[in-house]
């Protein structure tokens, strides 16, 4: 995706953003002629022409593949905030949904200006947004909106700069990957970071840099190892990509483990045509290489709530030398990337999914009123619910979900160890069943403490089959002990 920084004239702008438009370009330049005419004598504060924003917002909404409709909001989004432009107007103009989303992109704005992000209003600033937004490409073009806002932020004030960052860190990256945009979640992490904690930041760049050589050449051997592997194997239509981990994750992997034990910064995920191909690679690289047990997940027979599917393992390789391979298909990789509601939400929005992606219809339902507006409305927060750890991040669960759910959702390990909760910083049981909102902390003993009552207990077919595989090991252990 193209995230260069637009400038220049108006005509120029509209070049750089007519290759990535598929239809309707007559429609979508007739906002592009409004939205120059609105902002025609207004300035951003790095004195560019206030239209260049709008203009980069639209051009990745268009690359995002969310339809017409979302590209002429984002060229409008802030026409009627920052002129004496109408609704009323828009709609007339442009339409219905355009309207509606220009209408829902102002609201969050209006709402959520001047309100102080703090750590005793930040669930009900997030259930806010989760809530009251009826379309998901009003978070989605919202969350374009922040990232170029992030990209040019040095000509703010530090005041404003920090005030934008705490947002990201605690409202937008959460929001990022509840519509499971995790490019863009990964991209506003590290500006926000850099702007709240440049000590460290600036510590942990040169301690990267140290390592950059040593990764890289490590991660083109690796590269050339299983390239040569796969032709071998004679498998074909794979794309490798080679990846260090971003700055804010490494940091807050750093943070939990310790430098000594950050072993997945090294990094490959491997495209491949179909899901038979991704189980072949995985076996052929789990025969040649040693591998971290713990560090295995497969989200492509067991998807994240999310919808992400992806085979995911870290090889021992050389020298001491560890890297995370991902293995998935290409139309998984653009889903997990740039979310649901992106060009696979666009395409099969209407269609029968399955593999795995019965979540982009949860959470974007095609619908057409009486007026003929295509809404992609969340309807997924009838079915699920949206809960915090104690560190802010969001987890999502089904609807009834207890506490012992949430233990499981998080880790096996914890799930087993699991007796008692704190819900909203109040004691709880482990059955106690959750709501949107609440923030969640595990209590664990030190001993494994699942027990065959617990199976009653959890909604979801995960926590059971975890139980009852905790179960099958308490049990052996039992034996083996009274055997000796």
């Amino acid at each position: 995706m193209d995230l260069d920084l637009i400038e220049g004239e108006e005509e120029s702008l509209w070049r750089k953003l007519e290759p990535f438009l598929d239809k309707d370009k007559e429609k979508i330049r007739k906002s592009f002629d409004f939205a120059c005419l609105v902002h025609k004598n207004q300035k951003r504060e790095s004195g560019q022409k206030y239209i260049c924003h709008p203009v980069w917002v639209a051009k990745i909404v268009a690359q995002m593949k969310l339809g017409s409709e979302a590209i002429m909001a984002a060229l409008l989004h802030d026409c009627i905030e920052d002129s004496p432009t109408k609704i009323e107007e828009i709609a007339k103009k442009f339409g219905d949904e355009v309207a509606l989303l220009v209408d829902g992109l102002t609201e969050v704005r209006k709402k959520t200006h001047g309100i102080e992000i703090h750590e005793k209003n930040i669930q009900a600033f997030r259930r806010f947004l989760f809530s009251s937004v009826n379309d998901v490409r009003i978070l989605m073009i919202r969350l374009v909106d922040k990232l170029h806002n992030g990209l040019t932020i040095g000509y703010l004030s530090p005041e404003r700069q920090k005030k934008y960052a705490k947002r990201v860190l605690g409202i937008y990256g959460p929001v990022a990957e509840y519509v499971g945009m995790h490019y863009f979640k990964k991209r506003l992490d590290d500006i926000a970071f850099e702007i709240l904690y440049p000590k460290e930041a600036d510590e942990l760049k040169k301690w990267l840099e140290k390592r950059k050589k040593v990764e890289l050449k490590s991660l083109i051997r690796i590269r050339r190892e299983i390239r040569k592997m796969l032709k071998i194997n004679h498998i074909k239509g794979v794309k490798i990509q080679g990846r260090i981990k971003s700055l804010y994750s490494t940091y807050k992997k750093m943070e939990e483990k310790g430098k000594d034990r950050v072993k997945d910064r090294i990094g490959l995920r491997v495209l491949t045509k179909s899901t038979i191909d991704c189980y072949t690679i995985l076996g052929l690289l789990h025969s040649k290489y040693a591998y971290l047990y713990d560090e295995f997940d497969d989200y492509i027979s067991t998807p994240k709530p999310s919808g992400y599917r992806s085979l995911q393992t870290t090889l021992k390789w050389k020298e001491g030398i560890t890297a995370e391979i991902q293995i998935r298909t290409y139309d998984m990789h653009d889903f997990n990337e740039f979310g649901p509601a992106s060009h696979l939400a666009y395409k099969y929005g209407s269609g029968s999914l399955g593999g795995g992606y019965e979540w982009v219809r949860d959470l974007v339902a095609w619908q057409n009123s009486e007026k003929g507006v295509n809404n992609y409305r969340i309807n997924v927060l009838t079915k699920y619910i949206y809960v915090f750890t104690p560190k802010g991040d969001t987890i999502q669960l089904p609807c009834d979900c207890t506490a012992l759910d949430f233990a499981y959702r998080i880790h096996s390990g914890l799930g087993n160890r699991c007796v008692g909760a704190k819900i909203n910083q109040k004691m709880a049981k482990i059955d106690s069943k959750l709501k949107t909102g609440d923030m969640v902390e595990i209590l664990k003993s030190k001993k494994v403490n699942v027990s065959k009552n617990w199976l009653e207990m959890v909604k979801m077919s995960a926590s059971k089959e975890k139980i009852r595989r905790a179960l099958t090991e308490k049990s052996d252990t039992i034996k083996y002990e009274s055997g000796r």
